[in-house]
């Protein structure tokens, strides 16, 4: 794997991004309704636009707004339960795209939110858990094969447990520097972090890398009046076959990229 795979262009921090585009969308990571506003230095030089107070989908838009994704690109995505079960994924409507058995390899549009409904897991019989997962950008792999680079959404056990509980877990997936990792980590163990709810996990993730995605795993489920929106926001999706060599991962919290970065992700748990 190439180099390319850590970006088409340079990193663009997104705390350098122009705070006049942001007027009005104050941007997110949501953690709690009840959570501080992240407190700003307007002079402080690593200002950072994003915060977790706006609705799921409003940094993706405007990042989709800002770097005009190319909406004929899919970004693939590993979707992983414990120990198997069914992964269907919507698209704003109530009628699934397509459902598999997981690991399911799905592709979708950055700058997009998707909606999951993850059933069937084996141990967990008769629980349904509805996820959310925000494509904030995309991966660039050398042409013809994107398949073998997905972005991982690995569901745990324990996420299952707190989602059960009304405990809402809130996950950052970025592909991170390799220069700053192999500072941080000379070893090149791959390090799953945690936040405070009061922290904000998205600053977090751009200190250390490129944002890729969030994921929120809670207990709200569908109704019969849930609006379209419930279930994402229209972008382009399809499920795939998995390339023969590609292997389920064994532990969620250990996923290797085969390229200089690696994917990681910053996580905190709140109470819904």
């Amino acid at each position: 794997m190439t180099s390319n795979m850590t970006g088409h262009a340079t990193h663009q921090r997104l705390s350098a991004v122009p705070i006049c585009v942001a007027i009005g969308m104050a941007m997110l990571l949501s953690q709690s309704a009840n959570a501080q506003p992240m407190s700003v230095d307007r002079g402080a030089e690593n200002h950072h636009p994003l915060s977790e107070k706006v609705p799921p989908g409003m940094a993706a838009a405007w990042l989709n707004h800002l770097r005009q994704y190319d909406a004929a690109w899919l970004q693939p995505l590993s979707i992983e339960s414990p120990g198997g079960g069914t992964v269907e994924l919507f698209s704003g409507s109530d009628v699934p795209v397509g459902a598999a058995m997981s690991p399911a390899l799905v592709a979708v549009n950055a700058g997009h939110v998707y909606r999951l409904r993850i059933s069937n897991i084996p141990e967990f019989p008769g629980v349904q858990l509805y996820p959310t997962v925000e494509l904030l950008d995309r991966l660039h792999p050398p042409a013809g094969t994107e398949d073998q680079y997905p972005i991982p959404v690995l569901l745990t056990a324990d996420d299952v447990r707190m989602a059960s509980r009304g405990e809402l877990v809130t996950r950052v997936i970025y592909l991170e520097q390799p220069q700053l990792a192999q500072v941080l980590d000379p070893l090149r163990r791959e390090i799953p972090q945690r936040v405070l709810p009061t922290e904000n996990a998205l600053k977090e993730a751009d200190r250390m890398g490129r944002p890729m995605a969030i994921i929120r795993i809670g207990g709200r489920q569908p109704t019969a009046g849930s609006p379209m929106s419930f279930y994402g926001t229209g972008g382009a999706a399809q499920f795939r076959a998995i390339p023969e060599h590609a292997k389920p991962n064994s532990d969620a919290a250990v996923v290797r990229m085969k390229s200089a970065g690696q994917i990681q992700r910053v996580s905190h748990t709140v109470t819904e």
